[in-house]
């Protein structure tokens, strides 16, 4: 055969193959709504929806090979969810059923894989009322871990440690003198508190409450109505910890404006970052310290560095920055000086007013998650937007109406313990098809269509129809007039071993269309066969009516 003549099979095939619909590229219609309030995909072979993702820009030196989790909720979402992304907006994997799901991300513990993520309800007073879920490899729920003291675990944070505990925050309401503000001397007041707990045992190794630590006047938030009965005010908001080698941590406070490091053996502060009790001297003109209602402050190289996604968009004041910007503030603890050495910043200049998230990538990039605002952006380590996507228009930012509190990449095998989704339908153009999937199974290289004149014989009796290369979530396959009447799929990984395989599908053909020579000559796609007969359509006068 031919390179020419491959050249037109591909083109031929190609349409057939891929059943996802087509991702959007730096669609303008896409940001104004033109598709709708969420641009959704929806799939022949299983029930589960994704988002269509509108790719503004792209890179190869994005961390392609790396995929994109995202909690999809609000008010345009039918069902929110956790779902998991290859970098061409394909899907991977999505579940719902868990009420309201934040942060869907990547963890270890004693060794294994997990995926891990909070869910419940996400209305308490801007904080959450729920458990932090494992899944494994096989997506199996494998932990439901609670807050310590019988308290509600909180959306904001669950991190695994080295030393199989996990990092959570937890919100409680007490009452509290809030004469200060102008409220009364016994008024509702959000406590916050940072836990470690033992993962294994559920036991408590370390809280710390920022009452304790905090006054009520060093915040910057408006106590407003709040403050009285029924009406808790949340002066602290702590929304990120993480922990370093020395066992200290690392807490954001967003209604201070500042970032705390806490001693692992007092609990006292250390030292404080930005805020009114800044304690740093800014080396770059205010810009190290100014940030505002910032979110995911972690340390990074040798716990030298602070990232942080910055906010400040949410705050009224004129002074502080017009758009939301990731950040990088190098710290000398010693001398006690801030420096900003990097800022990453949306080439469409979003503004995030809440939520967000700031990752440092293993090859080091940044990739940042913009939270209320439905948008993920790639950045190179100086700053440069490499991959830039939307997962909802932008004519709704700031709504609500879809948004991921955060976004975040990782590497990720799964293989599920379910069968291959298989369905037969029609396509737009009335020609029958077989249609495959299996959501989370990350291994798939290959797809191979087989037949079968009975579902019983033995397996070495099922005949290779056709292979195809996987491409995207979903594939199909044309159905050819000479196929036996049973059919199933079977997936392969890249060393041609059998990964899963569906049921068996019953096509019963009432009326066979007469095919224009056998399946012959036969064609070699992918290293296996198919038949060169013409497709079964809907619209012929004899044609083949197919159920599963």
């Amino acid at each position: 055969m031919t390179l020419s003549t491959l050249l037109c099979l591909a083109i031929f095939l190609f349409p057939q193959i891929q059943a996802d619909e087509v991702f959007f590229v730096n669609d303008v219609e896409y940001d104004s709504g033109f598709y709708g309030n969420y641009p959704i995909q929806r799939y022949k072979s299983t029930q589960v929806t994704s988002p269509r993702v509108n790719i503004l820009q792209s890179s190869p030196e994005c961390s392609n090979d790396l995929l994109t989790m995202i909690t999809q909720r609000g008010w345009s979402v039918a069902e929110p969810s956790a779902t998991i992304l290859d970098h061409d907006g394909h899907l991977v994997w999505t579940v719902g059923g868990y009420n309201q799901v934040y942060n869907l991300m990547v963890q270890e513990y004693q060794g294994d894989q997990y995926l891990t993520f909070w869910a419940g309800d996400d209305t308490v007073g801007g904080h959450g009322a729920g458990y932090y879920y494992m899944l494994d490899t096989s997506y199996r729920q494998v932990a439901k871990v609670a807050a310590a003291n019988g308290l509600s675990g909180d959306l904001h944070d669950f991190q695994i440690t080295e030393n199989g505990t996990a990092l959570i925050t937890v919100y409680d309401i007490i009452t509290a003198n809030l004469t200060a503000l102008g409220k009364p001397e016994n008024g509702d007041l959000w406590e916050c508190r940072a836990q470690e707990i033992d993962l294994a045992t559920g036991k408590l190794i370390f809280e710390w409450r920022a009452l304790e630590h905090y006054s009520i006047t060093d915040t910057y938030r408006d106590i407003g109505d709040d403050g009285v009965t029924g009406r808790a005010f949340d002066f602290f908001h702590m929304n990120s910890i993480d922990k370093d080698d020395k066992g200290n941590y690392l807490v954001s406070s967003r209604y201070m404006h500042s970032v705390t490091y806490i001693s692992g053996a007092t609990g006292q502060i250390i030292w404080v970052l930005g805020g009114k009790r800044n304690m740093f001297t800014d080396l770059s003109e205010g810009e190290a310290t100014n940030f505002a209602y910032q979110h995911d402050a972690r340390w990074t190289e040798n716990d030298t560095v602070v990232s942080l996604f910055n906010n400040a968009i949410d705050d009224a004041h004129p002074d502080l920055a017009p758009y939301t910007r990731g950040m990088r503030i190098k710290l000398d603890q010693e001398k006690m000086t801030a420096e900003l050495i990097g800022e990453y910043i949306n080439p469409h200049q979003i503004k995030t007013v809440s939520q967000g998230s700031f990752q440092n990538l293993p090859n080091g990039n940044v990739f940042m998650g913009y939270g209320a605002t439905a948008a993920f952006t790639e950045y190179s380590s100086n700053g440069t937007a490499l991959c830039d996507a939307h997962y909802g228009p932008q004519f709704l930012y700031g709504t609500g109406n879809v948004q991921s509190y955060r976004a975040y990449k990782f590497e990720w095998h799964g293989f599920p313990l379910t069968n291959p989704d298989i369905a037969i339908l029609p396509d737009d153009e009335g020609n029958w098809k077989v249609y495959t999937s299996w959501n989370g199974a990350t291994e798939v290289f290959a797809w191979i269509l087989q037949g079968a004149s009975d579902p019983e014989v033995a397996e070495d009796d099922w005949e290779d129809l056709e292979s195809i290369t996987k491409i995207g979530f979903e594939t199909s396959f044309q159905i050819y007039e000479l196929y036996p009447r049973y059919m199933r799929i079977v997936a392969v990984n890249k060393e041609n071993l059998v990964l899963g395989m569906s049921n068996p599908l019953d096509g019963v053909v009432e009326k066979v269309p007469l095919c224009f020579t056998r399946p012959n000559p036969r064609f070699i796609s992918n290293g296996r066969r198919f038949g060169a007969c013409l497709p079964l359509n809907s619209t012929t006068t004899n044609h083949a009516h197919w159920k599963s």
